[in-house]
């Protein structure tokens, strides 16, 4: 597993940057297999994104900010849990409550994207372990339908980004979820890879299948997204977003044939 290095940074930094270690890394030896690599879609006409906590979006939010403001696709985020098991940045603490926090921050980013929130109670797992969901594909399946997105988007079962248990068990509920609908919907998994050394973040790809959206040009839409996310996000972590260099702006994706069960996580 890349290790998150914090030499040289503040206590309060280290403390931030350790925290986030499960949000932004993962193995960089992994390998993706078992899906078709199309080229990244066209414009759809609906979209839905699918993740576990409510500032899961910041990674994917160049493509969901051109999608959904600047070509003004239907967008609605499914969001299975309120991450009341994420520590707390804010300086004065998350009151009442870091799930009530963080329900309101998943309203507040859901508007950024002009987005339907879809906001679940599923517990949150908290990184250390799979969670404990069940009967969670029939009813994230029953949301699919009522919504009925043309496609969907959401995290990689085989390392979620950053081999988050919670992450991994949104896709694959996912994945199976779409086995099961009355229509054809086009499925996306996102294979962006975050690195987050002291001084700086780097993006790179999951695999070197992936198609590679550029985003250079909807950047901001990362920044102002953690920025709706302030318990998560603190200004340190977002000073580090907004030098990450324009030739690493990127949202990498491909495209699932639900073969997906080759591990990419310790």
């Amino acid at each position: 597993m890349d290790a998150i290095r914090t030499r040289d940074v503040s206590p309060r930094v280290r403390l931030v940057l350790l925290s986030l270690a499960f949000l932004f890394a993962f193995p960089a030896g992994a390998r993706a297999r078992a899906v078709r690599h199309l080229a990244l879609p066209d414009t759809p006409r609906s979209v839905l994104w699918i993740a576990a906590h409510p500032d899961d979006e910041a990674v994917a939010a160049p493509l969901l900010g051109q999608w959904c403001r600047d070509e003004q696709v239907r967008c609605g985020f499914l969001i299975v849990t309120r991450g009341e098991q994420g520590g707390c940045a804010l300086p004065n603490g998350c009151a009442p409550d870091i799930a009530t926090v963080r329900a309101s921050e998943a309203a507040a980013a859901s508007q950024l994207f002009d987005a339907e929130l879809i906001l679940l109670t599923l517990p949150d797992g908290g990184g250390a372990a799979p969670p404990q969901w069940p009967q969670a594909e029939e009813s994230i399946a029953a949301y699919i339908e009522a919504y009925r997105p043309e496609l969907i988007l959401t995290f990689d079962p085989r390392h979620g980004t950053t081999c988050h248990p919670d992450h991994r068990e949104v896709g694959r509920i996912v994945v199976d979820a779409m086995r099961n609908l009355s229509y054809a919907a086009r499925l996306w998994l996102l294979e962006t890879r975050v690195t987050i050394t002291a001084n700086a973040i780097e993006f790179t790809s999951a695999t070197p299948h992936a198609e590679r959206f550029d985003a250079r040009a909807s950047w901001s839409y990362v920044i102002e997204d953690m920025r709706r996310h302030p318990s998560q996000f603190p200004p340190e972590l977002i000073a580090l977003m907004e030098r990450v260099p324009e030739e690493q702006r990127a949202v990498f994706a491909v495209a699932a044939d639900f073969a997906v069960s080759v591990e990419m996580c310790p």
